[in-house]
């Protein structure tokens, strides 16, 4: 995916990660092999994490590969990960890569283990083959290179010559006295973001975690001893040397203690924690992680791949590398397509939609692959943050779901097992101060299904409205009218935003590819698109990137105009000596240094241009390196070379743009087209209402940062430019699908009027088999039945066929069309936005044929630390409601109030007081990741047959009576049954038989019925010994099984979608006319109207006839 061009002026240093740790295996099967990647992966938070959260007897192996595009991060990370394989003492590592200054003896062993590395780094092999390279992995050699580069003045930055680290000491040290002036302020302010990593009990941790912050921001330590504080008074290189230069770059925000798991420590003690309290246990937590490294490290189980590379050009080389098996990336037996992709808070810098299109293609075929999102900033007004994650995809979240062919599980299923309630309730309290901040993460998944048949003027339809929504802020007038209040956060989000024209064609191609479009129905869709453009006048600003759309859509294969396509450009002008002129070329503009001192510390958008007296022309997909480019070649065959200034920003070569465009447009052989001589190519800021104000009285009207004449041969240099591979195949068409009854034509999906919203799918299938030939003939009902979110069963005959849909329906809502002389059948079913929507009685829990859960994140339980029932304040910050919830808050005894633990419960059916189900609640735990309460307990499936066998009637009786009922509706003992099978795997450590009943019967659960065990026997006896423990218990362990039972929350950001404003079906302005005859398409004008007239007659041919 492409992103616009900044200017890094001011930029930060993320040296410690700003959220606490999770393990990113949660959602993969316990069974298998996983590869993983970390696009922009900062610190190795989740890497120690995820390991230490895998099961001690576990023998997977996993293979993380850590892509991040600031060298110094991955240099700390290997310098970590090397001293904890050496096994160094682990309280100098924390204070290594925590700790801003250091004692003498971190910092003498810093030195000593930079140089290990250095050692072991002179060559690529010699790294390969050194104690380290089996478990971590240079990606390439200019990787290696780089982290030597900073390992090197690591160990030397307490030796230079001279007055060398005085200079650099006093330097950092100003700038932290800046930051306590300008960022940190009193003492007494409480900072929300710090107290995140506390979960539940944020609002108790809030105070003292800030008076940690504030220390460690006046000291440069976690230290609570004021003589180690003082002793800590030497500079740690690991955080002076970066990209951004010599000095301190640290973000103000980091802090050392929210990569870690807080809860417990503010859960579980009897008084309020102390500083020290919190450090010992931020300590404890980090030497249990890196001691599961070195275990994994060990035993050989684990792989750490270093890969420096920017995000968006990272995987692109790992996506080349998996769909053409090669590996230009160097990365030592690389795994193509990762089973998880986790993309960190990349949304909050490069965007929603451009992580989605670069992640997904990368995904693991698969059928369990997973893709993280996370974003921490809010966008736009402070006060929808929680909608904010379906205003970033710019139109409905349910057709951008089914176009990328990947759903976020949360928002299919209506709940979510991880709690944000600290966040909105931090939101909330700091709402008046405008806050910056709301974490949310969101787990995607695939559901099993081939792509959806789209019709090509819907799409085009809805592709050109996405664009719209892009780019109409473009204009002054449309963006001041869209926010007539709270216009300061809406001007600084506009200039930050993430998406230039190229995004958008990207996007387009990766529509394309993902929906498997055949090329004639593709031309169709992007002819409609620019059907509605030619008509559509309210994007004014549009016509000034006009060139450079169509161009980028030639370039990457996406579509070409016309003009493209048949027309000759003339070797006139500046292409006089060609031998051949291409459609588009590439320009290269040099750029004085001096020219870029305007911009300073800020960070705008830059764009380059082409202007000429009655011509101007923006092109926003821009690339730039500081360097010398030098012309080679011929005049007819003219090239370049270009050497790279290493230095970069601080070196002194000029700074070097280039860019895609129209030939056509330099040759001055067009209407209104200008003579070549008078054309300047121009670098340019952005044109928007904050750069307009920073740079209007500098730079001019135009924002003009430098422009040299298309003839300047010292300053501007052309070179023809071949498109990239279009990607178009031969077998585009979605193939057809067989099954008992006939073969399948492919799904159809079918957009509402305005084409903003999907309505339906359809799909048909053509009757083959004889059985249900002879019984569609004679008349017999086709029965329809829904298996799971999206998948609807067809019996006709006797014989049962499925079919899957690219997203959850309303199988209840369908409706059929049956053929008895032509032998087709075809089901038309409804979207269903989500299981809160209701009506529909299907499986909320499901479960993958691998038995992953779907919609549940698997636990390692024995990893998670028990919570103290005896704990200060459990009541308050414990007190929550419904039945789940209600079992953990008298499980761990604080309803009714002061009362004994309640550890036995029957799930009671309100309707014919019985019970078949006894849940065994052994501990209650903190769930790190998803900060919230799980159960670790046991699940006794009762039933006539399971008496019999029992021993121990009078044993059993005599549980139950001990045992607290919870009523439950009669619905409610049919979830639960669908539940418990969840409730199951998310924590098993034992493995299924062959003869599994899930597998032989081919359903999860295996019934839904009172009296009736919905559980295979697999797990009965498996990993219960604290049964045997309790006496009352012990009797019923062999047929108990284990199981993980935490609270469902609803998910913040699902909303209800209203109908938008009725659009033109020509140029989509509002359109208040409809066509009297048809009632569907709809004119904002009789010139509309008219200029439709052809393809609305031929469209409603019906009517007319009629």
């Amino acid at each position: 995916m492409a992103h616009p061009l900044y200017w890094p002026g001011k930029r930060f240093f993320y040296a410690i990660g700003n959220t606490s740790a999770v393990s990113l295996a949660r959602d993969v099967a316990p069974d298998q092999d996983i590869s993983l990647l970390l696009l922009g992966c900062g610190d190795p938070r989740n890497v120690l994490f995820t390991l230490f959260s895998e099961h001690e007897t576990a023998s997977r192996k996993l293979d993380f590969t850590c892509v991040d595009f600031e060298p110094a991060i991955l240099a700390r990370n290997v310098l970590l990960l090397s001293m904890v394989i050496d096994d160094k003492d682990a309280e100098n590592i924390f204070d290594i890569f925590f700790h801003l200054y250091l004692e003498k003896e971190p910092l003498a062993l810093l030195v000593s283990q930079c140089r290990i590395l250095l050692d072991a780094s002179t060559t690529f092999q010699n790294w390969k083959e050194s104690r380290y390279g089996s478990t971590l992995r240079m990606s390439s050699e200019y990787t290696l290179t780089e982290l030597r580069g900073h390992w090197d003045q690591y160990a030397k930055l307490h030796t230079l010559p001279n007055s060398q680290p005085c200079t650099i000491v006093a330097e950092f040290k100003a700038v932290l006295t800046e930051y306590q002036t300008h960022y940190h302020g009193s003492r007494s302010r409480v900072y929300s973001h710090t107290s995140r990593s506390a979960g539940p009990l944020m609002h108790y941790a809030s105070e003292i975690l800030s008076e940690c912050f504030h220390d460690f921001w006046k000291y440069g330590t976690t230290f609570i001893s004021q003589t180690r504080c003082s002793a800590a008074n030497l500079l740690n290189p690991t955080f002076v040397y970066t990209q951004l230069g010599d000095g301190c770059h640290v973000h103000y925000g980091s802090d050392p203690v929210m990569p870690f798991h807080l809860a417990p420590i503010f859960g579980n003690l009897n008084a309020a924690p102390t500083r020290l309290d919190i450090m010992n246990g931020v300590r404890a937590q980090f030497n249990d992680w890196c001691s599961a490294f070195r275990r994994y490290h060990e035993r050989d189980l684990c792989i750490v791949r270093i890969f420096f590379a920017d995000a968006i050009f990272g995987a692109r080389a790992l996506q080349f590398y998996k769909e053409s098996g090669a590996v230009p990336t160097r990365i030592p037996g690389s795994t193509p397509g990762p089973h998880v992709v986790d993309t960190s808070n990349l949304d909050d810098h490069i965007g929603l939609l451009n992580i989605l299109t670069i992640s997904i293609l990368l995904l693991s075929s698969s059928g369990n692959s997973v893709l993280y999102l996370e974003s921490l900033l809010i966008h736009g007004h402070a006060d929808s943050a929680p909608k904010d994650l379906t205003k970033r995809f710019h139109a409905d979240m349910t057709v951008m779901t089914v176009l990328f062919h990947l759903c976020p599980v949360d928002f299919i299923a209506g709940y979510s097992t991880r709690s944000n309630i600290h966040e909105l309730l931090a939101y909330k309290l700091f709402l008046e101060d405008n806050p910056k901040q709301y974490h949310q993460v969101t787990t995607w998944k695939q559901l099993s299904s081939d792509p959806p048949v789209l019709d090509p003027r819907q799409l085009g339809t809805f592709l050109y409205d996405l664009y719209h929504a892009f780019f109409e802020e473009e204009d002054a007038l449309t963006f001041f009218q869209r926010h007539p209040n709270g216009t300061a956060a809406a001007i600084q989000s506009d200039s930050c935003s993430p998406y230039d024209r190229e995004s958008f064609v990207i996007l387009l191609k990766f529509i394309r590819d993902r929906l498997q479009i055949p090329r004639d129905q593709w031309i169709t869709v992007l002819d409609r698109f620019f059907d509605i453009q030619s008509s559509d006048h309210s994007m004014k600003m549009d016509t000034l990137n006009f060139q450079d759309f169509c161009g980028l859509l030639h370039f990457h294969g996406v579509y070409s105009m016309n003009y493209y396509r048949w027309e000759k450009v003339p070797s006139v002008g500046v292409f006089h000596a060609w031998a051949k002129v291409p459609p588009i070329v590439r320009v290269f503009l040099r750029v004085p240094r001096e020219k870029l001192r305007v911009l300073a510390d800020a960070t705008p958008v830059l764009e380059a241009g082409m202007r000429s007296p009655s011509m101007s022309n923006l092109f926003s997909s821009v690339c730039a390196a500081f360097g010398v480019l030098s012309a080679m070649g011929t005049p007819a065959n003219p090239r370049a070379s270009f050497e790279e200034d290493p230095k970069g920003f601080q070196g002194t070569k000029p700074l070097v743009i280039s860019f895609v465009m129209p030939a056509l447009l330099l040759t001055g052989d067009g209407p209104g087209y200008d003579l070549p001589h008078s054309i300047f190519i121009v670098l340019a800021t952005k044109s928007n209402p904050l750069n307009s104000v920073l740079y209007g009285k500098k730079l001019g009207p135009h924002l003009e940062i430098h422009s040299a004449g298309l003839f300047d041969s010292e300053s501007v240099l052309v070179l023809p430019e071949q498109p990239l591979p279009s990607g178009f195949s031969t077998n585009m068409n979605i193939p057809s699908a067989s099954g008992q009854i006939g073969s399948r034509d492919p799904i159809s999906a079918s957009f509402n009027e305005e084409c903003d919203l999907m309505e339906s799918f359809s799909a048909k299938i053509i009757v083959e088999d004889e059985q249900a030939k002879v019984a569609l003939q004679s008349s017999e009902a086709v029965t329809v039945h829904q298996l799971s979110y999206n998948i609807i069963q067809l019996v006709l005959g006797g014989r049962a066929q499925e079919v899957s849909f690219p997203f959850p329906v309303a199988g209840a809502q369908h409706r059929l069309r049956v053929a008895r002389k032509s032998l087709w059948i075809e089901i038309i079913v409804p979207l269903r936005s989500s299981f809160t929507e209701g009506g529909v009685d299907i499986n909320p829990f499901p479960i993958a044929l691998d038995l992953v859960p779907w919609s549940v994140h698997r636990l390692n339980l024995e990893r998670l630390p028990v919570l103290n029932l005896k704990s200060r304040k459990l009541d308050e910050w414990l007190d929550v409601h419904d039945i789940i919830h209600s079992i953990i808050v008298q499980a761990s005894g604080i309803q009714p109030k002061r009362s004994s633990p309640q550890r036995v419960f029957t799930l009671l059916d309100k309707a014919t007081k019985e019970s078949d189900t006894i849940l065994f609640v052994d501990r209650l735990r903190f769930d790190l990741s998803a900060h919230t309460i799980v159960c670790d307990g046991f699940v006794l499936p009762l039933c006539d047959e399971r008496f019999m066998e029992m021993d121990e009637c009078l044993n059993l009786w005599m549980l139950l009576t001990l045992a607290k009922p919870i009523p439950v509706e009669p619905e409610g003992i049919r979830s639960w049954k669908q539940l418990l099978p969840i409730l199951v795997e998310r924590c098993r450590t034992w493995k299924h038989h062959e003869s599994c009943q899930y597998a032989v019967e081919g359903r999860v659960p295996l019934t839904t019925e009172m009296e009736a065990i919905p559980l295979c026997a697999c797990g009965e006896g498996q990993d219960v010994q604290r049964m045997h423990d309790v006496p009352h218990w012990k009797p019923f362990a062999k047929y108990s099984t284990r199981i993980a039972l935490s609270p469902l929350f609803a998910v913040s950001y699902v909303e209800n979608v209203g109908r938008k404003n009725r659009s033109c079906c020509v140029c989509r302005a509002k359109a208040p006319f409809t066509c009297p005859k048809c009632k569907k398409d709809r004119y904002c004008s009789t010139v509309c109207q008219k200029k439709d007239w052809d393809r609305h007659r031929q469209w409603h041919y019906n009517f007319w006839e009629k």
